[in-house]
């Protein structure tokens, strides 16, 4: 999972407001993008998912865990996938889900998309190589790409208009954006979900925006069953030093549409990140101390307090 840069973030965010959450929550997304020589994390997540199961609350049982290669996609060699095999089975046999990871963007900081052909392949080979997947994960699930750049008000369809919603109802004739909303049909997004549907129908769907979709495109959180809609620090949800968790509103008001929230560099309110989660209307959620830098994936390792947050979620009332 590659975290947009927060120009991209602000320009979204500068678009919208807030609505009032839903109040339903599932369970947990873990990013776990972790080497398969780490034996002692794929055990705990695997004997974590039992206690997640095992737990006094009815509605906070899933525990999906999003797995990624070296190579950010499927691994590349049946020795590897034997590999992966032994660490994932153990998590799916303790009530766990798995979930592969594949990237939209050609760049992480470009706007150019990745052929729909090249993520259909790398989804292929995740189904080929590990038989019981359980679901993809979308990164750069960024639709304001089909449209226009990253600012702007006007449709320049930087990806071609082949790649681009079938419905132009939402610019008119001088390309000017007018408010009207963003159908997704026939967009890139639409385009490579419809075909997960279609020949991976067993495969749930989770779409990373990293943050709050532009406001004429809230539509495209139907593509997928999970949104995650907020990958920022802890001092991002809390809105530090205010401390009012307004940073964690969200835009989207509905139960219909399934959001994650991820929250990274928390050192220690465990607690707090959840319970604000949760008041917030995100169905799931996912806390670490681990720190984003150039040089480190923030989600390439488990926190300190994984098995207790686990266990708070699975005794959540």
């Amino acid at each position: 999972m590659k975290l947009k840069n927060a120009w991209i973030l602000g320009a979204v965010a500068a678009l919208l407001g807030s609505a009032a959450p839903a109040t339903f929550a599932a369970g947990m997304i873990i990013p776990a993008y972790v080497p398969l020589t780490d034996t002692t994390t794929w055990q705990i997540l695997a004997e974590d998912a039992a206690i997640m199961q095992s737990g006094s609350s009815t509605v906070y049982k899933d525990y999906w865990v999003t797995v990624n290669s070296a190579n950010n996609g499927p691994f590349s060699n049946s020795a590897d996938w034997a590999t992966a095999a032994t660490r994932f089975n153990p998590i799916r046999a303790n009530g766990g889900k798995i979930i592969g990871y594949v990237h939209a963007l050609g760049a992480p900081t470009g706007t150019t998309y990745r052929p729909l052909a090249d993520v259909k392949a790398d989804i292929t080979a995740w189904v080929s190589g590990y038989s019981n997947l359980d679901g993809i994960w979308i990164d750069e699930f960024y639709p304001r790409y089909e449209i226009a750049g990253p600012s702007g008000s006007s449709a320049t369809y930087p990806n071609g208009e082949s790649l681009a919603p079938t419905d132009r109802s939402f610019a008119n004739p001088d390309g000017l954006f007018n408010g009207n909303p963003v159908h997704p049909a026939g967009g890139y997004f639409s385009q490579l979900t419809s075909w997960i549907r279609s020949t991976y129908p067993q495969l749930k769907i989770v779409g990373n925006a990293g943050g709050w979709f532009y406001s004429n495109q809230r539509e495209y959180a139907s593509l997928v069953d999970v949104t995650c809609s907020f990958e920022k620090t802890y001092a991002a949800a809390a809105n530090s030093p205010t401390n009012d968790w307004s940073g964690l509103n969200q835009d989207i008001n509905t139960q219909s549409y399934a959001q994650l929230a991820l929250i990274h560099t928390n050192s220690s309110d465990l607690n707090g990140a959840i319970d604000q989660s949760i008041s917030h209307g995100y169905e799931y959620f996912y806390t670490t101390d681990s720190i984003f830098s150039d040089t480190s994936n923030v989600w390439g390792s488990i926190p300190g307090y994984f098995t207790s947050e686990v266990t708070y979620i699975a005794n959540h009332s």
